[in-house]
């Protein structure tokens, strides 16, 4: 799976369960080969660490733009910038760095 950006919103069934998806502007979830649509569920089941990117993603987005009309942002939209990105954190598997290897 991957991420690919749309410039509009729209609808779809998930290619691996047929549910209906719905997407809006910006990056959702694809199969590489072919480009078909995937929905979430099946996103979390195979790729948990794109969807917690994905939730990123949005929420950064809805961050800025409500920042973009304040000197600061309201501190709830921080608060669920915090918990998106600790989502993404614990949803990527670790990765052993040369410490890890020589020990």
């Amino acid at each position: 799976m991957i991420l690919k950006f749309t410039e509009e919103a729209g609808a779809a069934t998930c290619s691996l369960c047929g549910d209906s998806t719905r997407w809006t502007k910006g990056p959702r979830l694809v199969l590489a080969d072919g480009g078909d649509t995937v929905c979430r569920g099946c996103g979390k089941r195979h790729a948990a660490a794109l969807v917690a990117l994905l939730d990123l993603a949005h929420v950064a987005d809805k961050v800025g733009q409500q920042g973009r009309h304040l000197l600061t942002p309201p501190m709830e939209a921080l608060l669920d910038l915090a918990r998106a990105a600790e989502n993404y954190c614990t949803s990527t598997p670790k990765r052993q760095t040369n410490a890890d290897q020589v020990s």
